[in-house]
């Protein structure tokens, strides 16, 4: 797993730069460059033989995990506060550790077809950041 903040890239969009830092931190780690493609879910895919990916990003800061099985991952800086329409949409979210966790399932399920056991979500610590991970 890698979490790091976003490096400043002069002329590209935020969403340009949290792709190009995350698929930096890909190359970086496999040694080489692999082809990256989007389920229909819009998660990326590496191919069989690279593992399982999974992405995230918030404000200045991206996120990398991978692992030979499904895996799952988000970030979301401590100091965010939960909109209205989050609490509204769903009662049961009422921090944004539990907001962090609900992402990483829902890519997990996006991922796999099915939800992930119970006991599988791992906040980890992080100074900055909530971080939530399915492995």
């Amino acid at each position: 797993m890698e979490i790091r903040p976003l490096p400043d890239m002069p002329g590209l969009s935020r969403r340009a730069m949290e792709r190009t830092a995350w698929r930096a931190i890909v190359r970086e780690r496999l040694g080489r460059d692999t082809a990256i493609a989007y389920n229909e879910n819009g998660a990326p895919v590496l191919s069989p033989d690279c593992g399982y990916i999974g992405v995230s990003h918030t404000r200045g800061w991206v996120a990398v995990i991978w692992s030979p099985e499904p895996c799952a991952i988000d970030i979301e800086l401590r100091d965010r506060k939960l909109s209205s329409a989050v609490t509204t949409r769903y009662p049961s979210i009422k921090s944004i550790e539990d907001w962090c966790a609900f992402e990483a399932e829902y890519k997990f399920a996006g991922l796999t077809g099915h939800p992930p056991t119970p006991d599988s979500v791992h906040l980890l610590p992080h100074p900055e950041l909530v971080v939530a991970v399915i492995r």
